[in-house]
């Protein structure tokens, strides 16, 4: 059964249920970066709810926690309830989506007055799935722990946090712009469910989107049915329909160079400008997500063209796997792929000379269901392994290693 929350504004006897918003009720299932609740809840706050006891309660703490506590006693004697979550559910009036602002404002900056600390967002993580940390400082009881952390200093660090605000709610001010003459603490929580390695977002520079979710490794990219995600079905749909012409990549997140291409300019202008110096971690925060447009559904779209290097990829004839290729497109539009870690192409496999080739001719990929007519291109085989020789390839580099 697990934990359900709500938010609930005492003052204002207003609510918001994550149900309403799309998301599960557990806080693991709504409480990330981008969410459209997520954002509501910075845009009250940093709009009508500013200064008002504003909560994020569990349906799971129990009427005698020793969470009710400072304001939190004081506000149940106030109102004469017991359970703040039942007081949210019945007594308030629930917010609907169209009733508040659910867009990203670029609100930034999180200030904690009484407290003298404030969070900067730019610094927190910001990936699709990444933690949002606002609602836990403000949580009674906390999470009830249903995050998948798999750093346990992280998780240590999460849980010491949770409701660390809960007194000092009513002094939270949310901006766009840093305060000036505020010399406070900055607070870098770190919440975030991802562990150590190395992940992708699809990134497209033309329309200023990502898209993915985290933890997506190059294998769940590149091989349909890998973690059962088909993100590699999305991104094809989408380079023969609404991204077609444009710069696409799949950026690592620890890639510090490879965007640096002609016709890029633009792009290293913005970067030069900005305290985050790598595409991943730029394009993340400063670009649009694709949470609810997925087409992962397999359109048999066949051949993949490159008219700027003037070859094609007829996905009927890339290395089989239990009827599931390899498939080659997310490799040529890696940035940041070293073979290197769980997850990636392997460094020691066939084509890895490939891996990234397509980025700087990105704009000229076209995907159709049957042969171009009249266009007599060379037929590419980049030779990628099938899903299956990717864990033998890295564990020969093993080997090869500990020979060394």
């Amino acid at each position: 059964m697990g934990s359900y929350n709500m938010i609930v504004n005492l003052d204002k006897k207003e609510s918001l249920s994550p149900h309403d918003f799309g998301s599960g009720a557990k806080m693991a299932e709504w409480c990330y970066h981008h969410t459209p609740l997520v954002r509501a809840l910075h845009n009250l706050l940093a709009g009508p709810w500013k200064g008002d006891r504003v909560y994020v309660v569990a349906s799971h703490l129990p009427k005698d926690d020793d969470s009710y506590s400072g304001e939190l006693a004081a506000a149940r004697k106030e109102l004469g309830i017991k359970s703040l979550y039942r007081f949210a559910c019945d007594e308030c009036r629930n917010l609907q989506p169209d009733e508040v602002d659910t867009e990203d404002h670029g609100l930034r900056y999180i200030y904690n007055h009484e407290l003298e600390v404030f969070l900067d967002l730019a610094h927190c993580p910001v990936n699709l799935d990444d933690i949002a940390p606002l609602p836990l400082l403000i949580a009674p009881g906390g999470s009830d722990f249903d995050f998948d952390v798999n750093d346990e200093d992280a998780a240590e660090k999460m849980e010491d946090a949770e409701a660390w605000w809960i007194d000092s709610v009513r002094s939270i001010e949310i901006r766009k712009e840093p305060l000036e003459d505020v010399d406070y603490e900055e607070f870098r929580p770190n919440f975030t469910e991802m562990g150590l390695g190395r992940y992708y977002v699809l990134v497209n520079l033309d329309k200023r989107e990502c898209f993915g979710y985290y933890t997506l490794s190059m294998r769940e990219l590149a091989v349909p049915e890998a973690g059962g995600c088909d993100i590699f079905w999305d991104l094809q749909n989408l380079l023969a329909g609404d991204w077609k012409g444009d710069r696409v990549y799949a950026v690592a997140t620890d890639a510090r160079s490879g965007w640096e291409l002609p016709g890029n300019e633009d792009l290293c202008a913005d970067m030069a400008q900005s305290e985050l110096k790598d595409l991943y971690g730029f394009a993340t925060q400063n670009y649009t997500w694709r949470v609810d447009k997925r087409n992962s559904s397999d359109k048999g779209l066949r051949y993949i063209y490159n008219h700027a290097l003037k070859v094609f990829i007829d996905l009927e004839h890339c290395p089989r796997d239990g009827g599931k290729a390899a498939m080659p497109l997310p490799l040529l539009l890696v940035i940041g792929n070293r073979g290197d870690v769980e997850g990636d192409y392997p460094a020691g496999g066939d084509g890895f000379e490939h891996v990234g080739a397509w980025c700087a001719t990105a704009r000229s990929i076209e995907l159709s269901k049957e042969p171009l007519p009249g266009v007599d291109y060379a037929e590419f085989q980049p030779g990628f392994l099938p899903p299956d020789s990717w864990d033998d390839a890295a564990d020969d580099d093993d080997d090869e290693d500990d020979d060394d």
